[in-house]
């Protein structure tokens, strides 16, 4: 593998974290080695993804989302914990590794070789964004490509997944699906153009983990949908104002995708409400624009359809995703609730009450579709430059708890692993990289206490680079 190239000097102490990590590896940590005590309840593996590398052959990759893929996971056990990582083995990464230098056109960058190398050749799948556990499959999941399948042991690559020939070649397929609690399927999307246009290829796998349903929904532009939102009976897209313009420079190889991408207000913006049961449009409303990227949990009260997000003003944002050695970032978005009423066509976007600007909202997953009522996020408190708390806000009574990690500790999604029968009774766990050792340790924060307080910390010899999503597989789902 080829060595990591020197950061630029005057790296910001939280920039540390997005240096490459070139070793693969496996390793037991005792109990005695672990701060604390992991709980008897937590039995699983705890997964998280992200760019392994953002340099190569002495060149930064052109942006955040075109690092190469990398699984970190970390079974806990009652003899401690087993931690292991690997790179997943996706041709874009077969092929830069034994050149030792960017060889693929990716969302931030072209190909060297000019128009000639880029001209019709879609971004280079990455398998970095996201993961899905479903149909007794790990999968490694992307935005404009199929998903990566991996042994959920030791994380070796097995190959694309296509559900059974269902996702056909160069579909796309989003980071972000939803697991239904009823039906056991499998809800993902894609954006593409059709034959009529921009549209939102939606997808129904079975528990099975073969595609069930297939249908197409059309929109007005080739709109960034990165996530989705999902209840008992609608799937929930917002036709934000970000959106491809000039997508025939794209194919022609003059430009990349990212900078292709549009914040424009005039175009308007849309929440687009799917009935589960037929896959097609049921009710459309009219939003101001705003930009998001992730959503909470999306539940029907009455006529309204209610769903936590974090809000963004425009895609300003981009700077700091494109400029990651050096960017210093102060804001993140704004957790919010929007209330859709389908018998009316009212609908309100109302701030949450929050102690710190914010990203990556989770929830306890057990009440997908159903009454919730709190949301966890990654937060940006005292300008720290990158993610350094951890936010629990109650939707119900307004009360917020930031736990801040601490001077030169960061951190991104982090997962909630359920303990109790009622909501919120559980974990939180997150990787969290501590830029003062350049290393990594996986924690457990008591989602219950009134301070958010660290349970326990499984501590690795080397850092996590930073990423982007990570999910649990509690040990019953799990041959190992």
């Amino acid at each position: 593998m080829a060595r990591s190239a020197p950061l630029p000097e005057h790296t910001p102490a939280h920039a540390r974290g997005f240096a490459n990590l070139d070793i693969e590896t496996s390793l037991n940590i005792a109990p005695q080695q672990i701060r604390g005590r992991i709980p008897d309840s937590v039995r699983g593996t705890f997964f998280r993804i992200g760019p392994g590398r953002n340099q190569l052959g002495g060149e930064q990759f052109g942006h955040w989302f075109d690092g190469d893929g990398m699984m970190h996971a970390m079974t806990f056990s009652q003899n401690g914990a087993w931690y292991r990582n690997r790179y997943v083995r996706t041709p874009k990464y077969n092929r830069e590794t034994a050149a030792g230098r960017i060889r693929c056109r990716s969302f931030g960058h072209n190909a060297p070789g000019g128009m000639l190398a880029n001209a019709g050749r879609p971004p280079a799948n990455a398998a970095n964004t996201s993961l899905a556990w479903h149909g007794d499959r790990l999968l490694a999941l992307w935005e404009g490509g199929r998903p990566w399948q991996l042994d959920p042991g030791d994380l070796s690559t097995l190959g694309e997944c296509d559900f059974a020939g269902g996702l056909r070649p160069f579909e796309p397929f989003s980071a972000h699906g939803h697991h239904h609690p009823d039906n056991g399927c499998y809800y993902n999307h894609g954006v593409s153009v059709g034959r009529r246009g921009p549209q939102i290829n939606l997808y129904e796998i079975g528990a099975n983990g073969r595609m069930k349903r297939r249908r197409r929904l059309p929109i007005s532009r080739l709109a960034f949908l990165h996530g989705s939102a999902l209840s008992s009976r609608y799937w929930l897209f917002l036709e934000q104002p970000l959106a491809m313009k000039g997508i025939g420079q794209m194919l022609l190889g003059r430009r990349t995708v990212d900078q292709c991408m549009r914040f424009d207000p005039r175009w308007g913006m849309r929440a687009l409400v799917v009935d589960l049961e037929t896959l097609t449009l049921a009710h459309t409303f009219e939003l101001d624009p705003f930009v998001v990227f992730h959503f909470g949990n999306c539940r029907e009260e009455g006529n309204e359809l209610v769903v936590e997000l974090v809000r963004f003003e425009d895609f300003s944002v981009n700077t700091a995703l494109q400029n990651i050695f050096t960017y210093h970032q102060d804001e993140a978005g704004e957790p919010c609730q929007l209330r859709l009423n389908l018998k009316t066509g009212d609908q309100v976007l109302q701030s949450l009450p929050c102690l710190a600007g914010c990203e990556f909202p989770q929830y306890d997953l057990r009440y997908t579709g159903r009454p919730s009522r709190f949301l966890y996020s990654t937060a940006l408190a005292d300008q720290g430059g990158f993610f350094n708390a951890i936010q629990r806000q109650d939707t119900d009574s307004g009360k917020v708890t930031l736990h801040q990690l601490g001077p030169g500790r960061f951190t991104s999604e982090a997962v909630f692993v359920p303990e109790g029968e009622q909501e919120g009774d559980g974990y939180l766990c997150a990787a969290i990289y501590d830029a003062n050792q350049h290393r990594s340790e996986v924690v457990l924060f008591d989602a219950r206490s009134d301070q958010l307080e660290e349970v326990a910390a499984v501590p690795l010899p080397h850092h996590i680079p930073h990423g982007f999503h990570c999910g649990w597989v509690g040990r019953e789902r799990l041959a190992f």
